[in-house]
């Protein structure tokens, strides 16, 4: 159903034609303030009314139309953008549908990327065969159908063996296969979410993570930066936590951003944002999947505290012919994922004390007393975040530090910080002592476990 959204004060024929499937609130405010004309299409089972309200407010179309039927989701783009005269399918949510998505621009000659290379971005399985037949980044790794096909190639390819669903995304169902104890603990995850094929069966890459951050225009890729990746303990592969820019070795550096350029260009991406897993293995950078989309993860602000680049305008502006400049970073931002455990809230300590710190750009806990926590299996079910900005890698990681030791949930009894630690009162850093920070020079306030760097990875 189309639902004309109120005259916004320009005349909607002066101005480019957008048409987006799942564009996020900022996305259509970004779009609109490079001088497109937006219409959206949401699925309303995949986010909140409210939050689809304001979409609806800000588009000048609002459609609805359910995505998990292909077939209808493909006829209500072409149906909405012949009646409303787009010039430009876009998508850049989530991978499940993009590749319909670019389809039906591409027929309606409305693309500005071929089909073909969004779906060796989104689809895991083609970008392993791509990669594999031209020998770039090469990985051990077998496709399944089914479930049942799963131990048999996980035998194949050798433990330990990295499992993953093709058609989920978010960490969603990703599994490291270590022995045959594993089989039962796999199976009652991939039960949890209903999912029953195909797979991927990887080998387990050892080594740093690392996300590379490009805005491509006319076939031409400009890396944004570099991200580094900090995960949870196996046998689940949940994302605590980001650093930008990652602090890496210059030669290091340039083999990561060498082998991203080259897997793009391999793809025949021309167009709009990426991001691409890398791990740092013993035999160099080995590529572990990526999207035609920008990081998620609140990755976007680490940029723009790091140096300044609203990235998620930058698209828009590519989109309107004036790709943006990268400026050098001149602070380092990070972001850490609150992982509590399962349990019944009595107290919440700390929030107003993280809340004041001047470093502190972000924070947001999904949770109140009174409130039953879930176990973490993916990154949908984190229960918040904190984002500060240091000068270096170093002071940045430090600050989160002392903002996870200042926030403590009671836990049926037990005291439990967002550090991971148990028991004991927290030690909350002073505001006092402010004078010695140094915020970001880009830093704008936005509204409102213990880790390591990844030693292991798979695709997620």
């Amino acid at each position: 159903m189309t639902a004309p959204a109120p005259d916004k004060g320009l005349p909607p024929d002066d101005r480019p034609r957008l048409l987006m499937v799942m564009p996020y609130r900022q996305f259509v405010q970004k779009a609109r303030a490079e001088g497109f004309w937006v219409g959206a299409i949401w699925d309303p089972q995949l986010q909140t009314p409210e939050y689809l309200d304001d979409v609806r407010a800000l588009a000048d179309v609002f459609v609805t139309a359910d995505f998990g039927d292909p077939e209808l989701l493909r006829r209500t783009i072409r149906e909405v953008a012949r009646e409303h005269r787009a010039s430009v399918i876009y998508h850049i949510g989530r991978e499940e549908t993009m590749v319909a998505a670019h389809e039906v621009a591409e027929e309606l000659h409305a693309e500005v990327n071929p089909a073909t290379a969004i779906r060796f971005l989104a689809d895991k399985h083609a970008m392993r065969d791509l990669l594999a037949h031209h020998g770039l980044s090469p990985v051990s790794f077998e496709a399944v159908a089914a479930r049942q096909d799963v131990p048999a190639a996980v035998g194949r390819v050798g433990l330990p063996a990295v499992v993953k669903p093709t058609a989920l995304a978010g960490s969603r169902g990703v599994f490291l296969w270590q022995g045959a104890q594993d089989q039962a603990a796999w199976t009652d995850l991939v039960d949890a979410y209903g999912y029953d094929g195909p797979f991927l069966v990887e080998e387990y890459l050892r080594g740093p993570e690392y996300s590379v951050e490009t805005l491509s225009h006319d076939g031409r890729h400009h890396v944004v930066g570099i991200t580094e990746k900090l995960l949870g303990a196996p046998p689940l592969f949940v994302e605590v936590g980001h650093v930008h820019p990652a602090p890496l070795a210059p030669h290091r550096k340039h083999a990561v951003e060498e082998l991203t350029l080259r897997f793009l260009t391999l793809c025949g991406y021309r167009s709009g944002p990426a991001h691409t897993e890398v791990i740092w293995t013993t035999r160099g950078p080995r590529i572990v999947e990526s999207q035609p989309r920008l990081g998620g993860d609140r990755i976007p602000r680490l940029v723009e505290l790091a140096c300044g680049l609203d990235i998620e305008r930058a698209v828009f502006a590519g989109l309107a012919g004036s790709p943006a400049e990268v400026p050098a970073p001149t602070a380092t931002a990070a972001v850490r994922f609150f992982t509590f455990p399962p349990g019944r809230i009595d107290a919440i300590r700390g929030l107003e004390t993280v809340r004041k710190l001047p470093y502190v750009d972000e924070l947001t806990l999904r949770l109140h007393p009174g409130d039953t926590v879930h176990q973490v299996r993916d990154s949908k079910g984190r229960h918040g975040h904190v984002i500060v900005s240091g000068a270096t890698p170093d002071q940045a990681r430090r600050r989160c530090d002392q903002a996870l030791a200042a926030i403590e949930l009671v836990i049926d009894g037990t005291p439990v910080r967002a550090d991971g630690r148990t028991g004991g009162p927290s030690a909350a850093p002073a505001p006092a002592r402010a004078p010695s920070v140094t915020p970001s020079p880009h830093r704008r306030k936005a509204p409102a476990v213990q880790y390591s760097p990844s030693t292991a990875r798979r695709s997620s």
